[in-house]
């Protein structure tokens, strides 16, 4: 009796279930790992990083703090009376019957200077020549206070009108200076007002050819 033989199953695999399961299986990790990186992203934001300027303050010498307090203490007083002469004005002589001068100045009557030139000299040796050029020129924005009259003394301009008093006194006046460079200092000026209150008052003085000078006119 012949034997039947029996086929042999062969093996076969299906190609497309498996790519699908790949595929399947890489998309769940992907969404794992989107997943994971969103919440990191709520909970942990991005700090940017913060660079954080260690260069040490100005070291002032003992030598330069005395200058500059030195400085201070010639200068502010200078400064008082530049301020009294631009908003009180010198006194000056007027013209006959109350008219108004030909030349535009009332001619000064002053001991201390006798022509422009000396105020001018005077105004330069306190400020910075950038703050000295405005006072001498256009202090309050209506052009110059002072000028050379007709017989080349020192004059007022009939335009001129006092400024009524700040209030503020300089009687008891006290300051503080911080050298910030070897040609800067901040100062601290402090006044007093009406009521004995004090007013802080802030000016740099800066260090030009050599001398030290006020940035600006305080008063």
């Amino acid at each position: 009796m012949a034997s039947k033989k029996k086929k042999k199953k062969k093996n076969s695999t299906n190609i497309p279930s498996l790519v699908i399961t790949i595929i399947a299986a890489i998309l769940a990790i992907g969404a794992v790992v989107f997943l994971v990186v969103t919440m990191k992203s709520d909970e942990e934001p991005d700090i940017p990083d913060i660079v954080v300027n260690t260069t040490p303050p100005f070291q002032a010498t003992q030598e330069l703090v005395d200058e500059t307090q030195q400085a201070a203490y010639d200068l502010l007083p200078e400064n008082y009376k530049v301020y009294q002469y631009l908003t009180r004005g010198m006194t000056h002589e007027e013209e006959p019957y109350g008219n108004i001068p030909e030349d535009g100045f009332y001619t000064c009557v002053s001991d201390d200077f006798k022509s422009f030139d000396d105020f001018s000299e005077y105004v330069r040796s306190i400020y910075t020549e950038e703050t000295a050029e405005k006072l001498l020129n256009n202090p309050f924005g209506n052009g110059p206070v002072y000028g050379v009259d007709d017989t080349g003394a020192l004059g007022l301009s009939f335009e001129f009108t006092p400024d009524p008093d700040s209030g503020l006194s300089w009687a008891n006046v006290s300051f503080l200076c911080t050298p910030v460079s070897d040609t800067e200092c901040d100062v601290k000026v402090t006044l007093q007002d009406a009521d004995g209150k004090d007013v802080d008052k802030n000016v740099k003085m800066v260090l030009q050819q050599g001398e030290w000078k006020l940035s600006e006119m305080i008063g």
